[in-house]
């Protein structure tokens, strides 16, 4: 009895716990993971890169005055199912002054800098939500302020401001976990400089032009 005893618990130890039909059972009943939630609130935080394109007023490129710009943005607003979201959005960007402005600023004995503010609305739709990779479109509108400050032996500032007709958004996000997502995205925005002014000076623009920023950056969004 004793040596039968000692086989039984050497071949118990030996077994493998569980046949694969009793594992794929027990795998069955694990609880399922916690997807994205359904809605809720998204922020949304990104940095980039973003190039000037087009002419800030008629006959006066953008580019003459800032070479590129690096726009911090703020995103909050409202996923009604997994696939739509609308929000708002807040964008400051440091710009970087064209060698044209940087040059007549140095020969002046003064230093300036460029700064670009942009706010409004958007919405996206985004494919397969489900998934680990969630690529997305979204278009969107808003409003423009573009500042350039003189400092130095004279001060001052040309500040243009005008709407923005059209964001075209795209993108493409890793699931990182259920409430989280990051990844790259590309924005396209058209808008026109309607108004001016400096505080030193009265102004006007004479004639309208349209204007392009072509931003690339990366993105990470919670959703709650």
């Amino acid at each position: 009895m004793r040596k039968l005893g000692l086989a039984v618990v050497v071949a118990a130890a030996l077994a493998p716990v569980g046949t694969p039909a009793q594992q794929s059972v027990d795998a069955f009943l694990q609880p399922a993971s916690k997807g994205p939630p359904e809605s809720g609130i998204s922020i949304g935080l990104s940095v980039g890169y973003a190039v000037p394109i087009g002419e800030a007023v008629g006959g006066d490129a953008l580019s003459n005055t800032v070479s590129g710009a690096i726009p911090l943005q703020l995103d909050l607003g409202w996923r009604f199912s997994p696939y739509w979201y609308l929000g708002a959005f807040f964008q400051y960007s440091i710009g970087l002054t064209s060698s044209a402005l940087s040059s007549q600023c140095s020969a002046n004995g003064v230093s300036c800098g460029v700064s670009d503010l942009q706010f409004g609305v958007d919405a996206t739709y985004t494919f397969l939500p489900y998934g680990g990779v969630l690529p997305y479109v979204g278009l969107g509108l808003g409003w423009e302020i573009f500042s350039v400050n003189v400092s130095g032996n004279g001060s001052g500032s040309l500040t243009l401001s005008g709407f923005q007709f059209a964001r075209i958004l795209a993108g493409v996000d890793f699931r990182v976990a259920s409430a989280f997502r990051v990844g790259p995205f590309v924005n396209f925005s058209l808008g026109q400089f309607s108004s001016a002014s400096s505080p030193v000076q009265n102004l006007t623009i004479d004639v309208t032009s349209l204007h392009e920023w072509l931003q690339f950056g990366v993105k990470g969004t919670f959703d709650l």
